[in-house]
């Protein structure tokens, strides 16, 4: 059974915490959240983004960088957004992967590596998306929630 599907699109340079809530159903087993983000790597590379990947180089090793080291700096940036699963305000655990795409499972005999085996028998889902660096405007992400139903 679905229970929640959003999808949304960031700008570049956005820094900060997104919150979804929904109410889950009494007959659960458990639950599978899945998330997905694009636009991973740097797609635009501004002269802004140079003097920063230039500042941090001089910052870092305490000379200027090359062109050819500037370069090698910002292919090694990428996007990051993670997520934490809070259930009636209880901390169930976070995925702090890098992997663009996620399937975290949960249940009350098991669970996805990051987070506790948990009932979620009714009350309050929170899931939090953490963005820590958005390189590329419209960065596109989805999240879904399904319960497993009981079986009865």
């Amino acid at each position: 059974m679905n229970a929640y599907h959003v999808r949304g699109s960031l700008m570049k340079g956005f820094l900060g915490h997104i919150s979804y809530e929904t109410v889950l159903s009494e007959e659960n087993e458990g639950i599978e959240i899945s998330f997905s983000f694009g636009k991973r790597l740097m797609e635009n590379v501004s002269e802004e983004d140079r003097n920063a990947a230039s500042l941090a180089w001089k910052k870092n090793y305490g000379r200027e960088a090359s062109e050819e080291e500037k370069d090698m700096l910002i292919g090694m940036e990428k996007t990051e957004i993670n997520l934490s699963v809070f259930h009636n305000g209880a901390y169930v655990g976070c995925a702090h992967r890098d992997e663009t795409e996620r399937k975290i499972r949960i249940s009350p005999l098991e669970a996805s590596e990051g987070f506790i085996p948990w009932s979620f028998k009714g009350g309050v889902l929170r899931i939090v998306l953490h963005s820590y660096q958005i390189l590329n405007d419209d960065t596109p992400y989805e999240l879904s929630v399904s319960e497993k139903e009981a079986q009865r």
